[in-house]
């Protein structure tokens, strides 16, 4: 799913669920960082290269990815999550509808591929839908709280 904000449904339920425990900048971190090779080749017409290839489109590289993310980025527990759950979910989806994918690397096959990008695209819409409308909420909030506080 390069360049789709459809990850960021996943968001949704776990906002609700569990507030305030993942950050959302660490999650959009790890997503754009995965989709960086589609990122430049839609958005700046770089030659094509491997968009879901094992060097960032595998379980194994999620982690690495992440990790990575994390040692780097803010200490927080909350931090973390966010850089975890980004990366292994944005495998979990795309390894539905990108036969080319090797989400189990070493294998070098694609065995959850169903080919089924519109039906996810269109169960994933709503929690995305949610998610900006949770954002929405958390902006404003935050915005009041700075005009009240000054």
């Amino acid at each position: 799913m390069p360049l789709t904000p459809l990850h960021f449904g996943v968001l949704a339920p776990v906002n609700h669920f569990l507030p305030g425990k993942v950050s959302l900048v660490s999650f959009t971190l790890i997503n754009l960082w995965m989709d960086g090779n589609a990122i430049l080749y839609y958005g700046f017409g770089l030659s094509r290269p491997e968009l879901h290839g094992p060097t960032t489109h595998s379980l194994l590289a999620s982690l690495i990815l992440a990790s990575i993310l994390a040692a780097i980025g803010f200490r927080s527990r909350k931090w973390v999550i966010g850089a975890y759950l980004g990366g292994v979910t944005h495998v979990l989806l795309d390894m539905l509808v990108h036969s080319e994918m090797q989400p189990l690397y070493p294998i070098h096959w694609n065995p959850f591929y169903v080919g089924l990008m519109e039906p996810l695209s269109l169960i994933l819409l709503p929690f995305m839908i949610w998610f900006l409308v949770q954002f929405s909420r958390d902006a404003v909030k935050c915005f009041r709280r700075r005009d009240g506080s000054s």
